[in-house]
């Protein structure tokens, strides 16, 4: 595939955070006020005066920008709105263990947001924090689950996922493959995706309610994701080094949904 694909990733869009996603601590960063979604969306468009790309069972469109939403938190039906408003549409990938529970997306909202034309996909079932940590076959069953569960919902096929988490390794391409996903989503930042084992691996770019519109039209433009890559290596080094205490954070935060 020779496009190059600017996709973005976001999780909740709301202004009351409480009622909608994760609420761990770890969460909270993810959350964006509409108002700075809004100009987050201004910005992206003045670099894309056409709509993004969805991949679907055909396959992708040849554009660039991609819109992606994880966690499957309530907002979602909010965004869908806010993107519709510009003939936009997006990828929304949900943990499939969350569906109708306080906060998260229930079936009927699932296959409304089919119904309009957006791509739904997978989370995972669990979202393992550390999805790279965990046991090949566990990986399997997280996207078994996950697949089968959307696809009962909407009696379609279900293509796409996102790796809860960001954490990647091989076998998290390879375990996708398993269970017949085709387009799989990482938070690594790169616009430049790859096929292995028939699975194409998308980079994205992650936007906090930190980040500047600034910064978001310039990765629209395609710049500064060697800068966005640089700053992921680190910490990922640091990750590395120091992984017990890294798994200890993020479990203690996995308690709290």
């Amino acid at each position: 595939m020779n496009t190059k694909l600017l996709t973005f990733l976001y999780h909740e869009v709301t202004d009351h955070p409480e009622l909608s996603g994760f609420q761990r601590q770890g969460a909270l960063p993810y959350k964006h006020e509409v108002k700075k979604f809004l100009s987050d969306l201004d910005a992206i468009a003045l670099e894309h005066a056409e709509a993004p790309s969805i991949f679907d069972a055909i396959g992708s469109q040849q554009t660039s920008l991609v819109m992606t939403f994880d966690d499957g938190g309530a907002s979602a039906i909010q965004i869908a709105d806010l993107l519709e408003k510009r003939g936009w549409l997006g990828h929304f990938f949900v943990t499939t263990s969350l569906i109708g529970k306080a906060g998260f997306l229930t079936e009927s909202e699932i296959r409304n947001l089919d119904n309009r034309g957006h791509i739904i996909g997978s989370h995972s079932h669990t979202h393992p924090d550390i999805f790279r940590d965990i046991p090949f076959q566990q990986k399997i069953e997280e996207w078994r689950v996950s697949k089968e569960k959307l696809e009962n919902i909407l009696n379609k096929e279900i293509l796409c996922a996102s790796i809860p988490g960001g954490d990647m390794d091989d076998d998290t391409i390879k375990s996708a493959a398993e269970v017949g996903l085709k387009y799989l989503f990482t938070s690594e930042p790169s616009y430049s995706p790859y096929e292995k084992y028939g699975v194409l691996v998308i980079g994205r770019v992650c936007a906090k309610n930190t980040t500047t519109t600034k910064q978001v039209r310039a990765w629209a433009k395609g710049e500064g994701f060697v800068l966005a890559r640089f700053v992921r290596f680190c910490k990922e080094v640091i990750r590395t080094i120091l992984k017990p205490v890294y798994q200890g954070y993020v479990r203690l935060n996995e308690r709290k949904v």
